[in-house]
């Protein structure tokens, strides 16, 4: 009983969130080729991607809510707002990161 509408619209605004709130699930450090679950500090290891752990972060939610929403209540959701939700989400996400377009 896996709904793609609802998959879609609960990631795109979960990626978003987890974005803005700057909470990845993990966080991979490629000069070091190491995983952690928070920040380390060592300037060592380099920076940080949280490209990954942001992505795990909007897909568990999505995952589980598309798999218990029933698809006749996912088939009530508007077209529109399969066009809305993401470029909302994408504004969202441009408006956040403003500062590197200045």
């Amino acid at each position: 009983m896996f709904s793609a509408r609802v998959f879609s619209l609960m990631f795109s605004i979960g990626y978003a969130a987890a974005v803005y709130f700057k909470q990845p699930l993990f966080r991979y450090y490629p000069l070091a080729q190491r995983w952690s679950l928070h920040d380390l500090v060592d300037s060592s290891l380099g920076p940080a991607m949280s490209w990954y752990g942001w992505i795990c972060m909007a897909a568990i939610p999505a995952i589980v809510l598309s798999a218990l929403i029933p698809r006749s209540w996912a088939a009530r959701i508007p077209a529109a707002v399969y066009w809305i939700v993401p470029f909302i989400a994408f504004a969202c996400g441009a408006y956040n990161e403003r500062q590197w377009f200045q």
